[in-house]
């Protein structure tokens, strides 16, 4: 199990943003207080990542300013940019394609009933739009967007849209490609004057399919592009693999925390059954890979959260949460950080499902679907957590299963599930759904098993609001607001029926 620390993941990030143009020379990064405060760490912390920066020569740090950045145009300039963005072709496409289903509902979302005149960019997005991508005016667009995305309340939204921005290679081909430049002059300049109009639209369907079909056409240029440079290049390499990374928890967890997460979500899903021993401490320190001492850290905390018990000379047996830990633990700033994290991760599954759900649903076999049929009339599994994970094995985009897999992992459903009144009832709620959707995928119809499996997320998305706020008067839940869900047949979730589930 590898451990990063914060220390090298915002060094990582900021050299990524400054080595791809994000960050253009000439330019200051935020101060140590503002990163401090956006990465949840010491102003120590900070220096030591401005120290490292300066150390590969890509800043010059001065006492009492921001760090400025150096000119780094060789490092995007060389010959070795194009072979690196050549190499990773395959992975480009498939993080267009990602984005283009998962950005618009996100920015439908986020951006309903907001007033984006007062976001800092949106007077320069609105003065560059007749630009185009050329001269920079990429980065003031992707600002604003990000600064919607940031106003949805959800910091999940943001940070998705950051690894966009790390992903998409978008300073090398505004900047230093004269092809993408002239066809994107010929025939997309007027996408970008569309898109502050957009985003303003009272219609969410209306933007909603506009959105989409903008990353459509985008993505067929990025395509477009990448052959042409593919086919000109001499000693082009041949594409790789696509490995993307998106961790929401990067530089934010402890090894202990990770053993944890795994460990709720296997008593959850009923992996590991209630009232029935957990494997031996040496064997679970040895899978996880780490020191018996931190194994038995994790099992401590799991004691305290009412999810095991710990017996000398025996073993620990998973046992049934008891509620009353909830209302002790939620006073607690880090209990209060994870009961947000969770909140949020299940508004974000709602809006990513549906595109996730409907590109998995082909790929389902006969033998997969008896056995979530056969396992569905089993008391004790979790049937939700078992189609979410064959889902999972069956996405093609690569980038799209990777954020729903990191979405997912967040829920920790055998943690939380304290937060509802009878597991039990939960389940009986949705079981029928997930019986409907396995019909559905049986008759190939993958729209409507996307639209159950929707169904069930925001259900669990407004119960869990509700008894966090009813219940346990955890105040913070009401500023969680159920999305309205779209897909290109229109509305999957709409208001009225959102207040039935």
């Amino acid at each position: 199990m590898k451990y990063e620390t914060k220390r090298s993941f915002i060094y990582e990030e900021i050299r990524q943003r400054i080595l791809n143009g994000q960050i253009p020379s000439g330019t200051r990064l935020p101060s140590s207080r503002v990163l401090c405060n956006q990465y949840q760490v010491s102003r120590q912390t900070i220096r030591l990542v401005f120290d490292a920066l300066k150390k590969d020569g890509l800043i010059d740090v001065h006492p009492r300013h921001a760090p400025m950045v150096i000119s780094c145009a060789a490092t995007y300039e060389s010959q070795n940019m194009l072979l690196k963005i050549l190499a990773d072709r395959e992975l480009i496409v498939q993080t267009y394609k990602t984005y283009t289903l998962l950005l618009p509902p996100l920015l439908v979302f986020a951006s309903q009933n907001c007033n984006l005149e007062i976001l800092p960019h949106y007077k320069q997005a609105v003065k560059i739009s007749g630009l185009g991508l050329a001269d920079g005016g990429w980065r003031i667009l992707s600002h604003f967007l990000k600064e919607i995305l940031d106003i949805g309340g959800n910091p999940l939204l943001g940070n998705i849209y950051s690894n966009f921005e790390l992903n998409n290679s978008l300073c090398y081909f505004t900047e230093k490609c004269p092809y993408f430049a002239d066809i994107f002059n010929r025939d997309y300049s007027e996408d970008t004057r569309t898109i502050v109009g957009l985003m303003k639209e009272n219609d969410p369907f209306v933007k909603y399919s506009a959105l989409t079909a903008l990353g459509q056409r985008f993505t067929v240029l990025i395509e477009e592009v990448l052959k042409y440079l593919a086919d000109n290049t001499p000693q082009c390499p041949p594409s790789s693999q696509p490995k993307f990374s998106w961790d929401p928890k990067r530089g934010k967890e402890y090894l202990y925390s990770k053993v944890i997460s795994d460990l709720t979500r296997k008593i959850g899903s009923g992996e590991y059954p209630v009232g029935k021993l957990l494997p031996f401490e040496k064997q679970l320190a040895c899978s996880y890979e780490v020191s018996l001492s931190t194994l038995r850290k994790a099992l401590a905390e799991l004691q305290r959260r009412g999810i095991v018990k710990i017996f000398n000379a025996r073993g620990t047996i998973p046992i049934k949460p008891d509620d009353s830990r909830v209302s002790q633990m939620l006073p607690n700033p880090r209990r209060t950080r994870e009961a947000l994290q969770y909140i949020h991760s299940l508004q974000l599954l709602v809006l990513i499902i549906h595109p996730a759900a409907l590109s998995a649903a082909p790929n389902f076999t006969p033998d997969e679907l008896d056995k979530l049929d056969k396992n569905l009339a089993d008391p004790d599994l979790n049937c939700f957590i078992e189609i979410i994970e064959t889902l999972l094995t069956h996405i093609e985009l690569e980038p799209l299963r990777i954020i729903l897999k990191g979405t997912f992992s967040l829920t920790e459903f055998g943690h939380y599930i304290a937060y509802y009144d009878n597991k039990k009832n939960i389940f009986q709620k949705i079981e029928p759904k997930i019986n409907i959707a396995i019909r559905h995928l049986r008759a190939g119809n993958s729209d409507a098993f996307a639209d159950c499996l929707t169904y069930c997320c925001t259900y669990f998305l407004k119960r869990a609001r509700d008894i966090l706020l009813n219940k346990y008067d955890f105040n913070r839940a009401s500023y969680i607001h159920i999305p309205e869900i779209y897909s290109s047949s229109g509305i999957v979730l709409s208001g009225e029926l959102i207040q039935d589930i």
